[in-house]
């Protein structure tokens, strides 16, 4: 230990522990937050049709919600923030896609 600071001279490691029925592998191409003055809720979504072959709109089918204090989604944003920018640095810039317009299958 550092005696002057009191922090472990090598890093804690931390080793991942598998559930024995395994972690549940969930698809989102919507994401929603909302927050309270303790913490930060993200939801996610699919966004599906409403009906399929008409232009009558979209639903937002609930996938998934995880609760998370605000320093932890702190810490999350810097790690999407570095996770973006090198997946950008390697591949170049995301761009916003466009939806093309529906059109009925025949």
């Amino acid at each position: 230990m550092d005696q002057e600071h009191g922090k472990p001279e090598q890093p804690v490691k931390f080793e991942w522990l598998r559930r024995k029925d395994g972690t549940p592998d969930i698809y989102s191409n919507y994401v929603n937050a909302s927050w309270t003055l303790f913490d930060v809720r993200v939801t996610f979504g699919q966004l599906l049709p409403l009906d399929v072959g008409s232009n009558s709109g979209f639903v937002v089918e609930e996938r998934a919600a995880v609760t998370i204090a605000w320093a932890e989604a702190k810490i999350l944003r810097d790690a999407l923030n570095d996770l973006v920018a090198r997946y950008e640095k390697v591949n170049g810039e995301i761009k916003p896609i466009n939806l093309a317009p529906n059109t009925p299958l025949t």
